[in-house]
């Protein structure tokens, strides 16, 4: 039995019975007449009753302590094991004390002392020469022995095993609430784990990019794990084409993480656990982190035998890493090598889709020489449109898409029609109003672009309902339609065609304020015409040098 050894604090001690607990006993065994005292093996009094009454503490706990100070309770102790039966003593004269092996481990670290009033106690020579040593008066001790309880040796033994099993008991529901404790801590860090790890999941969507998820994933890495900074090095191409970057409050330069990122891809070309280095100072192999922190703790990010990266943490702030610093992070690490794995395969879906767009429109353009390009500026400007009308980035893209496939119903239209010099006859122009239908059938059973629809099939509805082919009005008309109903008119006006010269920005510009509320949606007219024309012309400009690029290496490999 072991049990705590403070008389100052609320701190426990050896075995974990905690002073309050003891000062409970120690008021039950007083209620009985008899007081509870602890005592190292040294003799040392750890503990005693804080109320005990004058008679103890004028004249028993004195007379404990002369005892430790001339060693002889230490020589008694010295006799105990861990077997030793309840003994009773009447080295205090006047004073029975039971002594009860203080046992942690099968040693003896010291004694429980109760004591109590004999029932031989009377002013003895022994009595009153002890008196006389402690400077106690004799008359005085025994008026206040008058008002306690007499023990016999049976009785301060049997109150002793009252003790011992209150003691026991006490230990045992000291053991159960410091169970209790650990599994309602582990519990709350499991609910931590699991919640982060459930926002890792939630917001493992594929066209998330990388930078905006491993951000995320960081910060909440931080505040559960509570270190200085948690960081990420990817390596690789798409969107593993990015530098090594940490969050948090450690600052780390870029020659720094450079090393970090380095040294840490090199270490898991070799090892697959993680990797944890709680005194950085004795890492001869990272010489540049001694001066930039203490601790470091990294784990892969790994999908079969690849390393797509390595998520790490620096510092923890309230003590050193440990083995469940390094599960919660090789979790997290998994999760995050699942979505970059998937991120990887988007993109190089997302790459292919857009090539075969690009292709199927390019190949649109190409029937008329004239509006080689038209689609994707159409593409660019109505992203831009929709930016600036306040959409999000995801319904941009989207609008993007549409853009680009906007014409691609004039497949369907004759070549004579597409590059007539002249007017158009009543005729020819119903056959050229027909491709956003032709085009929307054509693409109607790709379910992954059915959302794009409407503004393929409403690009060419006016706001007042004299479009076409729905003659749809107002906000009945899709808002993808409107968008892109004026990026095309804006297009059609700054590109040159057959039948005249490619108009000014200028001059365009003052179209769409005229037609607002006519032919375009006036809110989305205003949106646009707050765009600068210095950003219309680079965005024309950047486009017309990429398309010049690609032509030009068309034309090369058409050559070799």
């Amino acid at each position: 039995m072991t049990i705590a050894s403070q008389s100052t604090s609320n701190a426990s001690a050896v075995g974990g019975v905690s002073t309050a607990a003891l000062d409970n006993l120690a008021s039950r065994m007083r209620q009985g007449g008899a007081f509870l005292l602890l005592v190292r093996a040294d003799g040392e009094i750890v503990y005693h009753d804080p109320s005990p009454g004058a008679f103890f503490l004028k004249f028993v706990l004195p007379a404990v302590r002369a005892m430790g100070a001339n060693d002889s309770l230490k020589a008694t102790i010295a006799k105990l094991t861990a077997s030793t039966p309840i003994a009773v003593s009447h080295d205090i004269p006047g004073i029975a004390t039971a002594i009860i092996p203080n046992v942690d481990r099968r040693s003896v670290h010291g004694a429980v002392i109760l004591a109590s009033k004999s029932n031989t106690f009377k002013l003895s020579e022994d009595v009153l020469r002890m008196c006389t040593k402690l400077g106690v008066d004799g008359i005085w001790l025994s008026q206040q022995a008058d008002e306690l309880p007499s023990y016999g040796d049976e009785a301060i033994q049997r109150q002793a095993r009252i003790l011992l099993s209150m003691l026991r008991d006490q230990l045992r529901l000291t053991g159960l609430e410091q169970e209790l404790e650990t599994l309602s801590g582990q519990l709350a860090n499991t609910y931590e784990e699991l919640s982060l790890i459930y926002q890792l999941s939630s917001g493992m969507k594929v066209n998330r990019s990388p930078q905006d998820f491993f951000k995320q994933a960081c910060l909440d890495v931080m505040r559960v794990m509570d270190v200085r900074g948690v960081g990420v090095a990817l390596r690789g191409d798409g969107p593993l084409d990015q530098p090594p970057v940490i969050y948090g409050s450690l600052q780390l330069s870029r020659d720094v993480l450079d090393r970090l990122s380095d040294y840490l891809f090199d270490a898991f070309s070799r090892r697959t656990g993680a990797l944890q280095i709680n005194q950085l100072a004795k890492e001869k192999t990272l010489p540049f982190m001694v001066d930039q922190a203490k601790q470091l703790l990294a784990v892969p990010l790994v999908r079969g035998t690849q390393v797509l990266g390595i998520l790490f943490a620096i510092d923890k702030a309230s003590d050193e890493f440990n083995s469940v610093d390094s599960k919660l992070l090789t979790s997290i690490s998994n999760e995050s090598a699942v979505y970059l794995e998937n991120a990887i395969l988007f993109e190089d879906v997302h790459g292919l889709m857009m090539g075969l767009l690009h292709s199927l429109t390019s190949a649109v353009d190409a029937k008329d020489a004239y509006t080689c390009g038209h689609s994707e500026r159409v593409a660019l400007l109505s992203r831009h449109l929709a930016l600036a009308a306040g959409l999000p980035n995801a319904a941009a893209d989207r609008i993007y898409m549409a853009g680009l496939l906007h014409d691609v119903g004039k497949i369907g239209v004759p070549e004579a029609v597409l590059q007539k010099a002249g007017r158009l006859t009543a005729e020819e122009f119903e056959q050229v109003k027909k491709h956003p239908e032709i085009g929307a059938r054509i693409l109607r059973d790709i379910r992954q672009i059915e959302d794009i629809l409407p503004g393929v099939l409403h690009h060419h509805e006016r706001f007042d309902g004299k479009g076409y082919p729905g003659g749809l009005a107002g906000e009945n008309i899709p808002q993808m339609g409107r968008i892109i109903c004026l990026a095309d008119c804006f297009d059609a006006m700054t590109s040159s065609r057959t039948y005249r010269k490619a108009l000014p920005l200028e001059v365009a510009m003052t179209e769409i304020h005229r037609c607002a509320g006519t032919q375009f949606d006036p809110v989305l007219a205003d949106a646009f015409l707050k765009i600068s024309t210095e950003e219309l012309r680079d965005l024309l400009k950047n486009h017309a040098v990429a398309t010049r690029r690609v032509i030009d290496i068309q034309q090369s490999m058409r050559a070799a």
